[in-house]
């Protein structure tokens, strides 16, 4: 029985038949190739040559021909209406610079985006893990996510057609790899709060913060002390904004306990005397930026419980010490704003040495 794709069928030997539609008219050619991966290489590659050949209305076809430079503002353009995080919005920019890099390397014939093809992205994913001497695993396939995105943005923009979008099926991106979820005792952790409110206390309230809510550090860093609800002299719920959030939805933190409630006085008081908006501000008045308790969580941890973590980690703790503690599900996801289960289930559960040895202890006989 003869092997197909979409697109490809394997008649016998080094002989394949390839199907093709383009504007309309069916294609059917019988080529020679020595795998099934050329032939939809080659396939790609006819379907490219036919589209060049045809007419095209002069605005689009201004479009096709765009340089690197002219699409770069387009694109840009269209970031900045969706609102999207600088974050985002500075990956887009770098993904967008290394792939330019790439093309006047070892493309400099391709001066627009519509010429790209399949062989254009598979040696990019070569030159990015063996050039750029980047991570196969985590940095490739976060790289490829962001170029897939960017690609659909530029074909609904005009600058390429539905050819680039079947060229990014065949790039598959490799699977991600589940962090382990490092060891680290209540003792530990403790140690580590303790060294930090006694040297930089204005990097204490946050992370104090996401240890014991689980919250993102994007949104934490982003709480305003506008958003504090009071009850009398003490906080008793935050107003966490929709715009701060991932999801760009309310995830109000409805419940605050004793501890909790000391601390934010602490960093709104802290806040009070630089007159700033933000709960969570440095000793200079600004906002937290994420980048920099990042960066002095990493290394205070390293020196203080030989670990490097990140702010981040906290949220892999506080949802699986609720889990070790069998809290129930809905409350977990209510403290830490989370509102889908799934995302819980795929993505923040982890295995741990306790909850296998209660697992063996169960199944004794």
């Amino acid at each position: 029985m003869a092997k197909k794709t979409k697109g490809v069928h394997h008649i016998q030997g080094d002989i394949y038949r390839i199907d093709y539609q383009v504007a309309g008219n069916r294609n059917q050619q019988w080529i020679k190739a020595t795998s099934l991966k050329e032939a939809k290489i080659i396939r790609a590659e006819h379907i490219v040559g036919l589209r060049k050949q045809m007419p095209v209305p002069e605005n689009e076809q201004s479009r096709f021909n765009a340089t690197f430079e002219e699409v770069w503002g387009k694109l840009h353009a269209d970031l900045q209406a969706d609102g999207l995080p600088r974050k985002t919005f500075l990956r887009y920019r770098k993904v967008f610079e290394r792939v330019c890099d790439f093309r006047n390397k070892k493309y400099p014939h391709i001066k627009s985006v519509s010429q790209v093809t399949l062989p254009f992205l598979t040696e990019y994913r070569g030159y990015f893990v063996n050039t750029l001497k980047r991570s196969p695993n985590g940095g490739l396939r976060a790289e490829l996510i962001v170029l897939k995105a960017m690609l659909r943005r530029l074909k609904r923009l005009g600058f390429c057609d539905k050819t680039i979008i079947e060229s990014l099926d065949e790039l598959k991106r490799p699977k991600g790899g589940k962090k382990m979820y490092p060891n680290i005792t209540n003792s530990q952790i403790k140690n580590l709060l303790n060294y930090i409110n006694k040297n930089k206390p204005c990097y204490y309230y946050p992370i104090y913060f996401m240890c014991r809510t689980g919250r993102r550090v994007e949104e934490t860093t982003l709480i305003e002390r506008r958003d504090i609800v009071w009850a009398g002299l003490n906080p008793s719920k935050i107003n966490i904004r929709p715009e701060t959030t991932k999801t760009k939805e309310e995830t109000p933190l409805e419940r605050i306990d004793e501890d909790l409630a000391k601390v934010m006085k602490e960093a709104y008081n802290f806040g009070s005397k630089h007159k700033t908006v933000y709960l969570f501000c440095n000793n200079r008045g600004k906002k937290c930026s994420s980048r920099t308790l990042l960066r002095h969580l990493s290394d205070v941890s390293q020196k203080i419980i030989g670990i490097k973590i990140t702010p981040h980690y906290f949220r892999h703790r506080f949802l699986t010490e609720c889990g070790k503690a069998n809290v129930p599900l809905i409350d977990t996801m209510n403290i830490a704003g989370i509102k889908d289960t799934n995302v819980v289930t795929k993505y923040y559960s982890h295995t741990t040495t306790d909850g296998q040895d209660k697992v063996l202890a169960v199944t004794r006989v």
